[in-house]
């Protein structure tokens, strides 16, 4: 969708509703960013597992699936990285 094509008052609510949802992800706390992370790269597998499915693989598949595998390495880094230095853990029974 270009904005050239959009009237001006889809492209100011197209705007607003960019900056609420922009408000919102910052707002986040650590352990619902990481849930949203996580589901991410779960939906990764569907993906994946689709192209498993598949028998005829052309050079366009095999990149987006590098980019795929790409992605989820970034995800697993970032979920790592919040849960060590963001997400405070749960105490333990001996520590209640």
């Amino acid at each position: 969708m270009e904005l050239e094509n959009l009237d001006l008052q889809t492209q100011n609510e197209l705007q607003k509703h960019f900056e609420q949802h922009r408000q919102e992800l910052l707002n986040l706390e650590p352990d619902e960013l990481l849930r949203r992370l996580v589901k991410s790269y779960d939906s990764t597998d569907v993906i994946l597992e689709g192209y498993e499915l598949v028998t005829n693989i052309n050079e366009g598949h095999g990149i987006a699936i590098a980019g795929i595998i790409r992605l989820r390495e970034a995800l697993m880094d970032s979920i790592e990285w919040i849960t060590n230095n963001l997400v405070e853990e749960e105490p333990t029974e001996e520590e209640l």
